[in-house]
């Protein structure tokens, strides 16, 4: 037997506390049992075939458990394992869009040379601003390609949002086996949902074990770029420990991601107040909160997750809620992962494969949900069957945290439909509610005062500690750099004079060649697609197809054209009115997400997630220049 000296017990328990789909695929890719290929998806096993299941496998592990990782499938193969996951047929555009989600080769979704490369001019070389998830990614992408590239990083070390983000309980509100990168296949999650701390630990693993962290320079941060049109390169202006630096890049790459400026509140009085206000972005490494009057203004993400910790170290806290969230429970949110299921995925080949898949898998058909359903609606329905159902779903969870409390369900049940913004994991926050040490404030905050902060109603409530989980400028793109293109245009007057924020494919804008964002305007895909960190991998693919063409064809520049840009962000307004998000139902005037000074969406991304996967992986080269603009260096 190979791996850990185990006895059929403990492969039993492995078993009982594993994914059960990812152990039928995984068992049926290994022996090839038709029998495995007959049985239903889990949920509606019987009793007797699961049974039968758990043994079968226990069985088959205890002679041939072994730490080697099972080669990708022929694509016959793989689309029957595949349809075998989800329990139904998939058409030519799913198939294509996740069959790389099984992470059987090496380096899932990155692009590579397809012949011989060119050789790469000497002074070719691709700066990447960021050292978070999106940034790490494109670094590796660029040493896929073995193109030159450094990454600045304002930061001491790789992390991006994970390291300013350090407030009690911060975890991923997506489980750990999704948010990971596909092509780091021996890391073990302590947690179901990892820990702050444990993400970042986990960055500077993939970044020193993947080159990137020996080419960062930490405590760099960018605070002008400008395009030399006569050279065709970028010209940047950092801050570093030594002062001021002029660098050159023939591509830039902005990897700042949205969640990097801190909403700060300012209401009237704020600088009276004689407590500490904190944004969780900026949480003081000393802080205590034993004993003191806490309150947190805010519950979104941020807000949700950190409340229940709170409460359990102050003497008392008051949650401010501005606009109701819907709250969602999450299966083994906040369980230790069991040293059973890390044996399984070293031991039991392709189980770490599936499992992942299988993970995933609830993001895939999500679509409709976030989609108005006007026959459903001229029936007298809300927004389409499934919202429906799952508003009522969710209202019922409320009850049930609540204690059936119509004091406190009354004012956190939401009047829009849910899905309709960024959905919200439990960590206990109603039933921190329920606390009698905690009270729950739903009117408007007037001013602060020097002992508290005084509502619309007239309440003064004193407080020592003031946490405001009011979230991120999430439109502050590439803020607070300033980026110069053709012509001398700065990117963010460029938006400011039009309706806000746009790009290309949230990557790519007219009149800055060369130029690319990661997690830039309106990216961030609305439904049925991958967990985020695989698209900051389909992402960072399509600028590397990008750089593959531009080296091949010894072109100096690459562009989007104005009237692609154009027709997509055209077509974008268009496909996003058919999101609930757009409608009063969906709550659009409570949206950050959405632009209502314009009417348009600025955040998501409203294609289906396929269709929109397939911009990437397939580029238009029609939507983009190629220029001889400058001479290669010999």
């Amino acid at each position: 037997m190979g791996g850990a000296a185990v006895n059929r017990a403990y492969i039993r328990r492995a078993i009982d506390a594993a994914d059960l789909n990812a152990v039928r695929l995984a068992l049926y890719q290994n022996t090839g049992d038709p029998a495995l290929a007959a049985l239903p998806l889990a949920p509606k096993m019987s009793e007797q075939q699961r049974e039968s299941l758990k043994q079968q496998a226990v069985t088959w592990l205890e002679v041939n458990a072994s730490p080697a990782r099972l080669p990708e499938p022929d694509e016959a193969k793989l689309r029957e394992l595949m349809c075998l996951a989800t329990g139904e047929e998939l058409g030519d555009l799913e198939f294509e869009a996740r069959r790389e989600q099984t992470a059987f080769k090496d380096f899932p979704f990155l692009a590579r040379w397809q012949s011989v490369p060119p050789a790469i001019p000497a002074d070719f070389r691709v700066v990447i601003v960021g050292s978070g998830f999106s940034g790490v990614v494109m670094a590796v992408q660029c040493d896929l390609l073995g193109i030159p590239y450094i990454v600045i990083e304002k930061g001491d070390e790789p992390g991006g949002t994970w390291n300013i983000n350090r407030y009690p309980d911060v975890r991923v509100d997506t489980t750990s086996l999704t948010y990971e990168l596909s092509f780091e296949k021996d890391w073990r999650w302590d947690e179901y949902f990892g820990r702050g701390e444990e993400v970042r630990t986990y960055l500077r693993h993939v970044s020193r074990k993947f080159g990137v962290f020996a080419n960062t320079r930490f405590n760099h941060s960018l605070t002008s770029a400008s395009f030399d049109e006569a050279r065709g390169k970028w010209l940047l202006d950092v801050d570093t420990p030594q002062g001021p630096e002029r660098m050159e890049a023939s591509v830039l790459v902005t990897a700042t991601g949205l969640f990097a400026n801190p909403k700060i509140v300012d209401f009237e009085g704020r600088d009276n107040f004689k407590g500490e206000i904190v944004h969780p972005a900026r949480w003081p490494a000393q802080l205590l909160l034993e004993g003191k009057r806490v309150a947190v203004i805010g519950n979104g993400s941020t807000g949700i997750q950190m409340v229940s910790a709170i409460a359990q170290q102050a003497s008392h806290t008051s949650v401010f809620q501005r606009t109701p969230q819907w709250i969602l429970p999450r299966d083994k949110y906040g369980q230790p992962m069991e040293p059973e299921i890390h044996w399984l995925m070293d031991n039991f080949p392709g189980f770490w494969n599936w499992a992942r898949y299988m993970a995933g898998a609830p993001l895939f058909d999500t679509h409709a949900l976030v989609c108005t359903d006007p026959e459903w609606q001229a029936k007298g329905g809300k927004v389409n069957p499934v919202s429906d159902a799952m508003r009522g779903d969710l209202a019922a969870y409320i009850e049930r945290e609540t204690g059936g409390r119509r004091d406190i369900i009354d004012r956190v049940l939401p009047d829009y439909a849910p899905m309709s913004r960024r959905p919200v994991v439990d960590n206990g926050w109603y039933r921190a509610l329920v606390r009698d040490d905690v009270e729950l404030v739903t009117d408007p905050i007037e001013r602060f005062s020097a002992k508290g902060i005084v509502t619309a109603d007239g309440t003064e409530r004193e407080l020592d500690v003031v946490v405001t989980a009011t979230g991120f400028d999430v439109v502050k793109y590439l803020w607070p750099a300033k980026i110069h293109g053709r012509n001398g245009l700065e990117i963010h007057d460029m938006w400011e004079a039009a309706d806000g924020p746009r790009a290309y494919i949230g990557s790519m804008v007219p009149g800055f060649p060369n130029m690319f964002m990661l997690y830039g305007p309106n990216s961030q895909p609305v439904s049925s697609g991958p967990a985020q960190s695989t698209w900051f991998t389909i992402w960072s693919a399509f600028i590397g197809r990008c750089l593959i063409k531009m080296l091949s064809e010894h072109a100096s520049t690459v562009e989007v054209t104005q009237q692609a840009y154009e027709d997509y962000n055209k077509a974008l307004d268009v496909e996003a009115q058919n999101l609930v998000a757009m409608t009063k139902e969906g709550g659009v005037e409570k949206n950050y997400y959405v632009n209502n000074d314009h009417g348009r969406l600025q955040v998501n991304a409203p294609w289906y997630g396929p269709v929109f996967q397939k911009m990437f992986a397939d580029p238009d080269w029609g939507a983009l220049e190629l220029r001889k603009e400058a001479a290669p260096a010999d």
